[in-house]
């Protein structure tokens, strides 16, 4: 059970959306897409003014604006398709708004419906939920206005046409740079992955974060149309290698975790033991760290990386002193300082192999070179992120329309919350009362922590941008060019820190909002107050709606961690099963199983972050809660885990004698894992589980040679003691999380 939440605890769930609201992430600035969507706002700004029909070019900057904001999701052909669909929900709602919005019933049923549709988009992905919150935003705000139908047909169509010019010119920028998305993305990966090396040294179970990996492998699905084939090949196995770097280097590091460990034992006379041997592979890693941060430098800037000869000089000595101190180094030290040589050979390759795809995917060079796209050595085929059978996408909706489902719940309140606004907003004598509803909508998160976050954001943003904007239009009353340059230059700044702050993002994007029906006369002053006024009560109204009927976190969160452990039991005991019979091992599908993994850890690792975020009650979510600190305890047993199930995966031999005793340890493995699935989705614990730690030490004997039913030749080879090392982790660590949920191991007598 989860103690009721001290005072502490109180304070760090309101502190944590204040501390995000200061700090700016600059790696998330986009630059480039807000020079882009500033033109498109104020193209038909300036052609409605030399024209004549200002008022026309408002409709189309509108409709520029919507479209722009979308441009952010997707990566080409799904980015077009993505703004098209946003494009036409806006308009669309625009023109039900503009002809409902004086009727107050039909537009509070209209209201609720349109955002029940939208919170239900947001099963289908974040870019579905942004057509969905444009759509109730394009409603609401037309809301004001009392159109006949042609002149609201008119309106939609003039947004429609602002968002179709954003959309050309994101598709007539394809030719304009080389592979933008690409290079991004593969810079931040190998940016992450060098930073990732170096933390090896001060903590071996260190795991690289898989989003940005998982990010790059989807944008790699659908290239830059009409770009350069090899190039695009060369981003592609790229990304294949930050994989194999990735896994060899995690065999790497747990050979110099050893070679620390063994230098607390005195070696013999003559004989070195690991100390040494253990800097000397820190000094390679940390020089393979800076080769790839070469690597990510030059991606970054599209050019060819220049390797760098001090890097290469000191990898080149530390493999030279390693392999002269295996000739002295006593016997079990000397297997796996073989082992990890072996490994700094094979990454010596792939980070020439690297070097030479910088190259061809800035140009360069006319070809890529050959390298290996999967364990396999056949081509991996992915699938696009946007596909998906009608019947599958029907399966989604029918699992989500439920009470219990986080997506109903979350579109119930959506709708509820917007309908009961825009009743308010029709009662309150003030102006401007689409506001209202439209903070609820832009608040309102399927999570606690991000209503909460979202709602001081907003707060804050609209009382700073929106007040002191409306303060100063009603005060200097500017020129229709100085209203264009002000909304130009609002814009780009919006969409450039729109991921990196988002309290900053709300103060431009509320001043942008009242700049732009300054065109339609200057505002009264007194509208700064009615709009903080709503601002503040849309943000009450959202975060009351989410404590009426709450979808916490708590009460999602060990079947998260129930299927992180569940699937990566099954991905351990592959593995077992692979070492057991290496020529035998199906190399897909472990690939596969890995991936499902990572997404599991990924999705695990945000609930408990959430659920964190959250405030406590005093009564247990359900009879199977846990407290904080086995959830932590949980996902620290796993990190173990996963980093033996690496190395294992990294070092799987092509071929290699049949070990039947890895296939039981196998079997074990997941049936002890599955017993913690059990306890934690049910909250009591099985009658036990295989006495895992006797079956392995059995076979680290025999693999040392110190078993009777050992061969003539007793020598472990450095593979044997790969698998006595990475087998005694992943072991200690399902005890761990056994003992965590309170499941103990049956007796050997009992099994």
């Amino acid at each position: 059970m989860r103690p009721a939440q001290p005072v502490s605890e109180w304070s760090a769930t309101w502190t944590r959306p204040l501390q995000d609201a200061i700090r700016v992430d600059r790696s998330k600035l986009a630059l480039v897409p807000a020079a882009r969507c500033a033109l498109g706002i104020a193209i038909p700004l300036v052609v409605g003014d030399l024209s004549g029909h200002l008022l026309v070019g408002v409709g189309g900057a509108v409709g520029a604006l919507t479209a722009g904001m979308a441009s952010l999701q997707g990566t080409y052909r799904s980015r077009v398709k993505i703004m098209a669909f946003a494009a036409a929900a806006f308009a669309t709602s625009a023109f039900v708004g503009a002809t409902v919005g004086r009727l107050e019933g039909p537009d509070v049923a209209v209201t609720a419906v349109w955002g029940v549709i939208a919170g239900l988009l947001v099963m289908f992905g974040e870019a579905p939920g942004v057509v969905g919150l444009q759509a109730v935003i394009g409603l609401v705000v037309f809301s004001q206005f009392s159109f006949s139908p042609e002149q609201a047909a008119l309106n939609a169509l003039w947004a429609l046409c602002g968002g179709a010019i954003q959309i050309v010119l994101v598709a007539v920028t394809w030719p304009l740079q080389r592979f933008p998305v690409e290079r991004s993305l593969s810079a931040d990966a190998y940016r992450l992955l060098a930073a990732h090396l170096r933390s090896l040294a001060d903590d071996p179970t260190d795991l690289l974060d898989p989003g940005i990996l998982d990010k790059l492998r989807s944008a790699l699905v659908e290239t830059q149309p009409w770009g350069d084939r090899a190039a695009a090949a060369a981003y592609q196995a790229l990304a294949d290698e930050a994989e194999r770097i990735r896994l060899e280097v995690a065999g790497i590091a747990r050979a110099r975790a050893r070679l620390a460990h063994a230098s607390t034992i005195a070696a013999p006379a003559g004989q070195i033991g690991g100390l040494d041997a253990a800097r000397y592979l820190e000094d390679a890693i940390t020089a393979s760290a800076d080769m790839l941060s070469g690597v990510a430098t030059a991606l970054r800037d599209g050019r060819s990386a220049i390797a760098d000869a001090e890097a290469r000089e000191r990898y080149r000595a530390a493999i030279e002193r390693l392999r002269s101190l295996a000739d002295i180094a006593e016997p079990s030290i000397g297997a796996t300082l073989t082992r990890a040589i072996g490994g700094l050979t094979a990454l010596a390759g792939q980070l020439r192999s690297v070097t030479q795809l910088t190259a061809v995917a800035a140009g360069d060079q006319p070809g890529a070179p050959q390298t290996t796209a999967s364990t396999t050595g056949r081509p991996v085929r992915r699938p696009s992120p946007l596909a998906g059978t009608s019947g599958g996408r029907l399966e989604l909706v029918r699992a989500n329309l439920t009470r219990t489902s986080e997506v109903f719940r979350h579109a119930v309140r959506v709708g509820a919350t917007l309908a009961a606004a825009v009743a308010i907003s029709h009662l309150f004598p003030l102006g401007h009362g689409y506001w209202l509803p439209m903070t609820v909508m832009i608040v309102l998160k399927p999570d606690f922590a991000a209503t909460l976050s979202r709602g001081l954001g907003r707060s804050v943003g609209t009382l700073l941008g929106a007040g002191l904007v409306t303060l100063v239009l009603a005060a200097l009353a500017p020129s229709a060019a100085g209203l264009i340059v002000l909304t130009v230059a609002l814009y780009a700044a919006s969409v450039a820190v729109l991921r990196a702050n988002y309290v900053i993002y709300s103060v431009g994007i509320a001043s942008l909002v009242v700049v732009l029906l300054g065109f339609t006369g200057s505002p009264a002053a007194s509208l700064a107050a009615d709009r903080a006024f709503y601002t503040l009560l849309g943000a009450a109204l959202a975060l009351a709606a989410y404590a009426a009927w709450p979808t916490w976190e708590r009460t999602h969160v060990v079947d998260r961690l129930a299927d992180l452990v569940e699937l990566d039991g099954r991905y351990g005991a592959a593995l077992l099963f692979a070492w057991a019979d290496p020529a035998g091992a199906d190399r897909a599908a472990l690939q596969r199983l890995r991936v499902a993994a990572r997404l599991a850890r990924s999705n695990a690792e945000a609930s408990v972050d959430r659920w964190l975020s959250e405030p406590a009650g005093r009564k247990p979510a359900s009879p199977n809660a846990l407290d904080a600190e086995t959830a932590q305890g949980i996902l620290a047993a796993v990190r173990r885990y996963v980093w033996g199930a690496l190395v294992l995966h990294g070092q799987l031999p092509s071929t290699g004698p049949v070990r039947p005793d890895l296939h039981r340890l196998g079997e074990e493995v997941e049936a002890a894992m599955a017993a913690v699935v059990v306890a934690l989705r049910t909250g009591s614990a099985p009658t036990g589980y295989p006495p895992l730690r006797a079956t392995q030490v059995a076979l680290a004997a025999q693999l040392r040679g110190a078993s009777p039913q050992t061969v003539a030749d007793p020598t472990p080879t450095a593979a044997d003691m790969v698998v006595v090392s990475e087998t005694d982790l992943m072991v200690n660590a399902v005890d761990t999380l056994a003992h965590l949920v309170g499941v103990g191991p049956r007796s050997p007598a009992a099994s």
